[in-house]
């Protein structure tokens, strides 16, 4: 796993603040040079940029941090990319300079809705944009170093598809009559482009990863392993693990708590009582302990079921 910011996510405790510094300078999954998406990538450089201009704020988030975690109670949910835009639009809203027109404006028909406009903004120099925001974590099912190989832990999401529907639908919203329409009274966008920030998880065989067209050859990594079938990978012996609910999936994980950090044994025993159960993936983190009993992350990984990604029915959920 390529680290993230450390210079500033080491000096933040708040999980909350934490999972809003990796919004923001987190590598993103795409490249943005690529030929298909060039123009319509926010670019990393641009996003490390905002991650200095909001290191002040972000500190003092840190020591406050209740405007954040109300903002955040606010809009509840269970579903990890409408925390990653709440997180996008807590930060637009305090962002210097930018004024957040929209977030999630729908655009419809007579008869359906057609698709919404993630956000809408003006920047310091007057320019509005449109940006289509998602995190995805992705699996590589097949050792083909091509976007099609690369499906969600649940198998119902695919690389792929969900980038064609990025670049060729939504972020063309304001191309049809219909988006057009939609759109706040003299607000039209000059820019449109992706805000797509993630991890690639590649199997724990794989000893190299080949570059993959539209992909950023500094993507965040992880690996992934198939329940009683393949041994997790393990840095060091005396490393501690934690399970992951999904809504901690952002941020590199840092625990305080010593109870939280469990040991490989306690791990592996957790893990079996789970795919006992149910076909439900599950995201790891190795830890790393430090002189002052904080746990920080060393790597993460997916275990999914023996028979993955063939799920079984009877035990999806």
């Amino acid at each position: 796993m390529k680290a993230t910011s450390p210079s500033i996510l080491d000096e933040l405790q708040d999980h909350a603040v934490r999972d809003l510094a990796w919004v923001i300078g987190s590598p993103g999954l795409l490249d943005s040079s690529y030929p298909a998406y060039q123009g319509h990538v926010v670019e990393d450089s641009w996003c490390q940029a905002q991650l200095h201009a909001c290191a002040t704020w972000l500190r003092d988030l840190d020591v406050h941090p209740l405007p954040l975690h109300e903002f955040i109670q606010s809009r509840p949910t269970r579903r990890l990319g409408h925390y990653f835009e709440t997180l996008i639009n807590f930060w637009l809203t305090h962002l210097k300079g930018t004024e957040l027109i929209a977030a999630n404006l729908q655009v419809q028909d007579a008869q359906r809705t057609l698709g919404e406009y993630d956000f809408l903004f003006r920047d310091s120099a007057g320019d509005t944009y449109h940006w289509e925001a998602a995190v995805k974590f992705y699996l590589q099912a097949t050792p083909q170093s091509e976007q099609r190989s690369f499906i969600g832990p649940g198998t119902r999401d695919r690389l792929d598809i969900k980038l064609d529907k990025v670049f060729k639908q939504q972020l063309l919203l304001s191309n049809s009559a219909e988006g057009l329409q939609a759109l706040p009274k003299g607000i039209k966008p000059d820019r449109t482009q992706a805000y797509i920030k993630g991890y690639l998880f590649y199997h724990c065989s794989s000893s190299h990863k080949d570059s993959i067209a539209g992909i950023s050859g500094v993507h965040l990594t992880g690996w992934w392993v198939r329940h009683n079938l393949e041994e997790i990978p393990q840095s060091h012996t005396e490393s501690r693990w934690a399970i992951l609910p999904r809504l901690s999936w952002l941020a590199p994980v840092l625990i305080t708590d010593d109870t939280l950090a469990i040991t490989y044994t306690s791990l592996d025993e957790q893990l079996e009582q789970h795919f006992q159960a149910s076909s439900e993936a599950l995201l790891l983190v190795e830890l790393s302990g430090d002189t002052g009993a904080v746990w920080r992350e060393l790597s993460r990984g997916f275990v999914v079921c023996s028979t993955w990604p063939i799920i079984t029915p009877s035990n999806a959920n």
